[in-house]
């Protein structure tokens, strides 16, 4: 895969995960804790999933992502 395909891989990664983490405190105030719990735990498995199918892939061709990633990160708060 070329560089820009792997950006776009983590890119949607990172979105994807934004996604998710963002319905997390909803489900916290809504749902009675052990659904709340299985939900979050649910929500867990997918990012790690989303991680491995997109992120690490686009990362273990071109490695060099991981310092342009962590920079982004570190001057705008995201990738």
């Amino acid at each position: 895969m070329d560089i820009e395909l792997a950006r776009a891989m983590a890119r949607t990664a990172f979105d994807a995960n934004r996604s998710l983490q963002a319905i997390l405190p909803r489900l916290k105030t809504e749902l009675p804790e052990a659904d709340y719990k299985a939900a979050a735990h649910d929500v867990a498995v997918v990012i790690d999933q989303v991680n491995t199918a997109l992120l690490a892939r686009a990362v273990a061709v071109h490695p060099v992502l991981e310092t342009e990633i962590e920079t982004a990160i570190r001057e705008h708060g995201r990738y």
